[in-house]
């Protein structure tokens, strides 16, 4: 019975069944009951959490007895483990912290979350130090693909990815550096969403890098994205924008393909995401081409900078206590100790290269149409990808699409545009400039309404 509402309960939007709780069609406590029990009986066999919050039936009953005043009321959402919360320590993936951060405050957009009635089930597994692209944890075991669970389920959020691809909550908070949010929904089916810098707020959350970090939604779909994005910005003028932007017929936005992105694909990953713009040229956006100087130097000074602010906050830790780190994130750290401060000047001359390049392209077309990453997810254990017959390594890959768009500081959203012959997922990447959330959410809800891949669930 449990299951069969919280089954039920997935097949609306968030906003929808934020309505039907409000009209106690469904019960906040029975909907956290089921999921919490569905997290309990499928999460050993995917390993998407690592703290389960079973104190959340608390806030649940609470939730009901005070009545419904936000627009999340009710509804189970997870954390990645990076981000600090007053109900439980925050590991970070890693062991360097012992048992965990303790705190007696939460997370800003944890506080923004609950003010709007969301109930915090619990946090997700990740990358150590959200360091990688796997969620191959070496302390806490890896995230498994919810399509495959052989495979990786993507990182560094690979853990809320596999939790809102298992209908285990109903969204997830996810952080992006150099693809964090997007390599994992698109290795899971999902929808994932890194904001513009600095619309979400980073306090409270362990940084990778203080330049690059974003925080941001992990949902089922664009609508459901737009929500919490509203939410978790704060300002109500702004969930009002962008609720207006999936609900309303986007403007004839004009749609840049960039041979950057297109540059090293896998041939299914590049037929399916041609074919997603196909339908949104057939639904009446403009399909242009558009050239972008210097997007690779601005993937390879992200890893300059990642590396450089990751070790400075690292660093005592890893010189008092290198055992608290696991060896492939210790091993990973260490060069960071070579870099110059020549190194990391020029990496950061390039990074406002990268926003003055960006910038100039959304004077051109109004969206950026490109694959989120350019490989499929490979076996856990294994270090590469295999691409036209070539194998790469798994970081460079998956960052290669993504990290500019860290560095421009601009909104990208992933969200699933087909499935592989092997049956995994591809992920459809969307671009604005900055600011244009707005625009990214429109023509995503768009594609979306003529589309039903997001709609699939794994068994």
């Amino acid at each position: 019975m449990a299951h069969m509402l919280e089954r039920r309960a997935r097949e609306v939007s968030l906003r929808g069944l934020a309505r039907r709780l409000a009209a106690r069609d469904i019960s906040a406590t029975e909907l956290l009951e089921a999921t919490l029990a569905d997290i309990h009986t499928r999460d050993p066999l995917f390993g998407a959490f690592l703290t389960v919050f079973d104190h959340s039936l608390d806030s649940a009953r609470a939730r009901e007895r005070k009545g419904f005043p936000g627009p999340l009321h009710g509804i189970p959402i997870s954390l990645k483990d990076i981000v600090l919360t007053k109900d439980g320590p925050t590991t970070a993936g890693s062991r360097t912290f012992g048992r965990g951060i303790e705190t007696p405050t939460d997370a800003p957009v944890v506080r923004r979350l609950r003010r709007a009635g969301a109930i915090i089930v619990g946090k997700t597994n990740l990358h150590e130090i959200a360091m990688g692209v796997t969620t191959v944890n070496e302390h806490f075991g890896p995230a498994r693909n919810p399509w495959d669970r052989e495979r990786i389920a993507g990182g560094s959020s690979g853990g809320s990815a596999v939790a809102v691809a298992m209908g285990m909550g109903f969204g997830s908070v996810g952080t992006d550096t150099r693809g964090s949010i997007r390599i994992p929904a698109a290795c899971c089916g999902i929808t994932g969403l890194k904001p513009t810098r600095g619309l979400v707020p980073t306090e409270g959350v362990v940084p990778l890098s203080w330049a690059l970090d974003h925080v941001g939604p992990m949902t089922r779909s664009v609508e459901d994205a737009a929500l919490m994005l509203g939410v978790m910005a704060g300002r109500k003028a702004l969930l009002r924008k962008l609720l207006a932007a999936v609900d309303d017929a986007p403007p004839r936005y004009t749609v840049g393909i960039c041979d950057y992105y297109f540059r090293d694909v896998d041939p299914e990953i590049e037929r399916s995401v041609r074919a997603a713009v196909a339908v949104l040229e057939a639904s009446g956006f403009r399909v242009r081409p558009v050239a972008i100087p210097r997007l690779e130097g601005a993937h390879k000074a992200s890893t300059v900078i990642t590396l450089a602010e990751a070790l400075t906050f690292h660093d005592e830790r890893l010189r008092s206590d290198p055992a608290g780190f696991g060896p492939l994130i210790r091993d990973r750290l260490q060069p960071g100790y070579a870099l110059t401060a020549v190194d990391l000047v020029r990496a950061e001359r390039t990074r406002l290269e990268a926003v003055s390049a960006m910038t100039r392209a959304f004077r051109e077309v109004d969206c950026l149409a490109a694959p989120t990453i350019p490989a499929f997810p490979h076996r856990i254990g294994e270090q590469s990808v295999t691409i036209g017959g070539k194998e790469a390594g798994t970081v460079e890959s998956f960052t290669r699409l993504n990290s500019p768009q860290n560095m421009a500081g601009v909104p990208a959203l992933a969200l699933p545009c087909g499935f592989s012959s092997r049956g995994l997922p591809i992920g459809l990447q969307l671009i604005a400039g900055a600011g244009r959330d707005d625009v990214v959410l429109a023509v995503g809800a768009a594609y979306q309404r003529e589309t039903d891949w997001h709609l699939r669930q794994p068994d």
